[in-house]
């Protein structure tokens, strides 16, 4: 039987398979992070997140369907123990931020610079 390895669980859920593959690659190297997953829609994701249960979620901004906004909404209405929620957007308008920090982002990342 096989043990699954101690460690952070996370998500990534962007529209753009470059960045899910970029972001993929980074977290390789990162020893604390045990399994990565990624999607390309928040519906997707919604769908995944009571099965999966991500400790940390990278969560693009523009999405064609649902934006990262409106799961983020989402997710504060149906999550206990939610994850640690990274917003990422190549858009750095300042309602952005403060909103998904409203909706219990933790961190808001520029694509463009961070």
């Amino acid at each position: 039987m096989q043990m699954e390895k101690k460690g952070l669980k996370v998500l990534l859920i962007d529209d753009t398979v470059m960045v899910l593959q970029h972001l993929k690659s980074i977290l390789s190297d990162v020893k604390e992070v045990s399994r990565t997953e990624s999607v390309t829609s928040a519906e997707e994701a919604l769908l995944m997140m009571e099965g999966y249960q991500p400790d940390v979620m990278v969560l693009d901004i523009n999405m064609p369907g649902m934006s990262g906004i409106e799961m983020l909404r989402r997710l504060g209405l149906r999550q206990m123990m939610k994850p640690v929620v990274i917003m990422l957007t190549n858009n750095t308008f300042a309602g952005y931020r403060d909103e998904c920090m409203r909706l219990g982002a933790d961190y808001f990342l520029d694509k463009s610079r961070d």
